[in-house]
């Protein structure tokens, strides 16, 4: 029979593999039982194979032999109590299991979404020790938010969630990074209207790396000509307009202009965070909602074009009506 005694196991160093045992030499109320026992005897042996696998792909080898000598301890204080061995046995079994399935991938960190738009995202911060895990899940779109905290059980390479509101999660490996599904509408799962937390995740500090989203990478303008000349013009507005790329409507140009035009807006906020974008080659024209240092809500009109200056287009003027006729305009030089 293989097996793990906690002797052994406490002054060998903590790369050095677990050794075979001699039920003649059995010391204590445990291991005798185990020795005694068929059926404990068979769980040892799978136990020590599983922990050889486990602690080969472990991340942290030393933390994983310290939980292992913890188990040890719970496993001697059942005595020649079976049932209490046989259920230790079986649970520390699952545990070491899910540890070698996971192969050296680490669940428990911080994950954020992919996502090209800082507007729209989640966050998910999982820990514990597998196949058990803690989560914290929270995921925004625009001014609408949901958060969701619960446990996961990892089984055949899935962690599933699910609550009394008809939401279901499941959390699995995809890559290098995990993958969310979810079953269940937005309400179910503890969040505001549009908002969810399916998706590729990846480790947020990873994440930290990747550039900021602009207003080329957002498809708001389409050249990198149009995004320098939109970040000459706007100046620390350039980021205003960027935080209101949340969702988008069609608007015609009224003007004849032959601009392209597209209007902006925050989810839940979108009579005071929103923005409209004429663009023509080079040539824009642009009217974005802002408070004041009064938190009076203004619309600021930028345009490069000269002509323009003085003159605010008709399809802006009918943007800013349509949201709200007295609102202050400022023509910005």
């Amino acid at each position: 029979m293989r097996r793990l005694p906690a002797l052994l196991l406490l002054a060998l160093p903590l790369l050095a593999h677990a050794a075979g045992f001699d039920c003649r030499k059995a010391a204590g109320a445990a291991e005798k039982t185990i020795c005694a026992d068929a059926t404990l005897s068979k769980l040892d042996a799978e136990l020590s194979g599983a922990w050889q696998k486990a602690r080969a792909v472990a991340a942290d080898p030393a933390a994983a032999t310290r939980r292992q000598r913890a188990w040890l301890a719970l496993r001697d204080a059942c005595g020649d109590n079976k049932e209490c061995l046989r259920s230790a046995y079986r649970e520390r079994l699952q545990a070491l299991q899910a540890t070698a399935d996971a192969g050296g991938f680490r669940w428990q960190q911080e994950w954020q979404r992919e996502s090209a738009n800082r507007s729209v995202g989640s966050q998910l911060v999982l820990s514990g020790e597998l196949p058990a895990l803690h989560f914290v899940l929270s995921a925004w779109n625009g001014a609408n938010t949901g958060v969701l905290e619960g446990d996961l059980a990892l089984r055949d390479g899935v962690a599933s969630y699910r609550n009394g509101s008809g939401c279901r999660l499941d959390v699995r490996r995809h890559g290098d990074g995990l993958r969310v599904d979810q079953h269940g509408d937005s309400g179910g799962c503890g969040a505001g209207m549009g908002v969810d937390y399916a998706g590729d995740y990846r480790p947020a500090a990873e994440q930290a790396g990747r550039p900021a989203a602009d207003l080329l990478s957002l498809g708001v303008l389409d050249t990198p000509a149009q995004n320098e000349a939109a970040r000459a013009l706007l100046g620390k507005d350039y980021d205003t307009l960027v935080d209101d790329v949340n969702m988008q409507g069609e608007v015609d140009d009224l003007d004849g202009l032959g601009a392209a035009v597209g209007s902006y807006f925050v989810r839940g906020i979108a009579n005071t965070n929103a923005a409209i974008v004429m663009r023509k080659d080079a040539e824009l024209w642009i009217g974005l909602l802002v408070f004041d240092a009064g938190n009076a809500l203004r619309m600021r009109y930028y345009t490069n074009v000269p002509a323009w200056k003085d003159r605010i287009p008709k399809t802006i003027q009918a943007w800013h009506d349509n949201n709200d006729k007295s609102i202050p305009i400022d023509r910005m030089p």
